[in-house]
């Protein structure tokens, strides 16, 4: 893997872990996570949680 592609699995790393971080306080997040319908994978699935 060259810099330019480490340089970016990096910046794609901490923009899932901010993420996830961020939107724990307000619902459910699954990182990685697989979707229905043709084979692909998301970065970061969010739900909100219901209000109790």
């Amino acid at each position: 893997m060259g810099a330019k592609g480490l340089t970016r699995f990096i910046h794609d790393q901490f923009a899932k872990d901010y993420l996830e971080e961020l939107l724990t306080p307000y619902g459910e997040v699954k990182a990685p996570r697989r979707v229905s319908g043709e084979v692909r994978e998301i970065d970061v699935w969010f739900a909100t949680m219901p209000n109790t």
